[in-house]
């Protein structure tokens, strides 16, 4: 099951996941509502999604992306990808800082892959 949530490659968003409101404003997914990067009664959705001049939208198609924090460590991001970043953002300001939202502990980051945490 690991593997296939490593192909799946976790949060695409600002990738292969966007919002289009009712009147056009696209965003980088649903939780982004505040970030408006176009218009597509202005400019076509594939040159609006492909824009890469927005900082975020930058960040958000890295490979890695550039995370901070517990975040920029976890042996577990290549199932998450980050997460939406949003709540990083809500809560610090830095759509890269570590995922407030995140429920491992620091004990389960510090084991190895496959391993369980004694109860």
């Amino acid at each position: 099951m690991r593997q296939r949530l490593v192909n799946w490659g976790g949060n695409a968003t600002g990738v292969g996941v966007a919002n289009i409101d009712n009147l056009g404003n696209v965003h980088p997914d649903t939780m982004w509502w505040h970030v408006t990067l176009g218009n597509v009664r202005e400019r076509a959705f594939g040159d609006i999604w492909a824009d890469r001049s927005v900082p975020l939208m930058a960040g958000l198609a890295a490979s890695p992306r550039p995370l901070q924090g517990r975040c920029a460590n976890c042996p577990q991001v290549d199932i998450c990808n980050g997460n939406t970043r949003a709540r990083a953002a809500a809560v610090t300001g830095n759509p890269w800082a570590e995922d407030p939202g995140c429920y491992l502990t620091d004990e389960e980051l510090a084991l190895p892959l496959g391993a369980e945490v004694a109860a």
